[in-house]
């Protein structure tokens, strides 16, 4: 029997995820994918909803959906219990969305060539308890791990070239007091010229996915249609690009994390951070 106050706990640690868990910017390649989505079963009397649906794609919103998502997840733990440990689909509309049959992550590319063959490594158990979510999920690792790869290149190469614009001649410039000084006013300084960018690079992904990110599936989670002339020919050749981009994006964050306290930790914001 469920306890109430497990429902709570689980209820608010659902909330909190979802509104971390959100992708905040966008990249560049096709993303790294492959396999099946997941299947679906429909109960009757219930709306039938894609598997791949994302939260909705503002941040007011998401949250929002998040918060009654948790609260639909903790009625149907309540009546699993009831029902003796049938799992319910309250939080996606009825439907209980499963992996494809024999497939890690609903094959999604990330579990192979790590030395030692396929590894599927996935301890939370993410992947088999929100299936729903795993296109979601792709594509907010592909978006952050970009940003961190353009990042930790904005942060190394101004130390040795900068842009030749009067903007960036300024050698007190890091990436501290960087925002602050290229902001000029409302609508002036290079800044804005970024936020116009990233503005217009989410701006395609939202006409073509919804602003709900409702046609994201496991298929096109990171994909911007850009770059795929680059990709090899051959099904295995492509996955290894896929594997390579993963691999360097999740690298970046970890690179990036580190030179931003590093940095500020011991007062140097330039190469070598310390």
């Amino acid at each position: 029997m469920v306890k109430t106050s497990d429902v709570t706990l689980a209820a608010a640690a659902a909330t909190v995820g979802c509104w971390l868990l959100a992708p905040s910017s966008s990249g560049f390649a096709a993303g790294g994918l492959r396999g099946a989505p997941a299947v679906v079963t429909q109960h009757s009397g219930a709306a039938a909803l894609a598997p791949e649906a994302a939260p909705t794609g503002t941040f007011a919103g998401g949250l929002v959906v998040c918060a009654a998502g948790a609260a639909a997840a903790a009625a149907g733990a309540t009546a699993a219990g009831r029902r003796g440990g049938r799992r319910s689909a309250a939080a996606t509309g009825g439907v209980i969305a499963r992996p494809a049959e024999g497939k890690f992550a609903g094959g999604i590319v990330g579990s192979e060539y790590h030395g030692w063959g396929t590894y599927e490594w996935d301890p939370l158990q993410i992947s088999s308890k929100y299936p729903q979510h795993l296109p979601w999920y792709r594509e907010a690792e592909l978006k952050h791990g970009r940003v961190a790869m353009l990042a930790f290149v904005g942060l190394v190469v101004p130390d040795f070239v900068r842009i030749p614009l009067p903007d960036f001649e300024d050698a007190s410039l890091d990436f501290v007091n960087a925002h602050n000084k290229l902001i000029y006013g409302l609508g002036q300084g290079p800044m804005w010229w970024l936020l116009v960018f990233c503005g217009i690079i989410e701006s395609l992904r939202f006409r073509e996915l919804g602003l709900d990110f409702g046609k994201l599936t496991l298929e096109n989670a990171g994909d911007l249609n850009f770059g795929k002339g680059f990709l090899p020919k051959t099904e295995e050749g492509q996955v290894q690009m896929k594997i390579k981009e993963l691999k360097n994006g999740r690298l970046a964050m970890l690179a990036v994390s580190g030179a931003l306290t590093q940095g500020v930790v011991f007062n140097n914001h330039h190469i070598p951070f310390m």
